[in-house]
């Protein structure tokens, strides 16, 4: 794609060698740096780190009561249902942005695989929401 057309400064305009059409993101993933933070940062943390982004995200997509329930249930599942604002290093706050930006689908695969992993409750939760979302999709 033709970066300068996106600024609206393409001088070439029809002549322009580069696509002007606009395409669609790839999706978010979690660089090495964010994967070695998030597989080291003990699991209570990091399922604290990461609900209030999928509940933001489920309510996004499906604002129903039912939605809602679902999440709350993988909150009570995982032990943060009532946790505390964190305070995250710099580190941690860069980590929480690249998880911001990934789909949901991608958040709650890394959220089971990493931070419920060998949690049956929570896992069966997590699969549960999932199915959830595909029955309203």
């Amino acid at each position: 794609p033709c970066l300068f057309f996106a600024a609206d400064e393409c001088a070439n305009g029809a002549a322009c060698e580069f696509c002007h059409m606009a395409h669609a993101k790839r999706p978010s993933h979690l660089n090495k740096q964010h994967r070695e933070l998030l597989r080291d940062m003990e699991s209570s943390r990091a399922r604290a780190l990461i609900l209030p982004i999928v509940r933001a995200k489920v309510q996004a997509f499906d604002a129903t009561e039912s939605s809602a329930l679902a999440v709350d249930r993988l909150a009570t599942a995982c032990g943060v249902a009532d946790a505390p604002r964190l305070r995250l290093s710099r580190e941690e706050r860069s980590l929480k942005v690249a998880l911001s930006g990934m789909n949901l689908r991608l958040l709650l695969i890394t959220m089971q695989r990493g931070a419920l992993a060998g949690e049956s409750g929570a896992e069966a939760a997590a699969e549960a929401l999932l199915g959830h979302l595909r029955s309203v999709a």
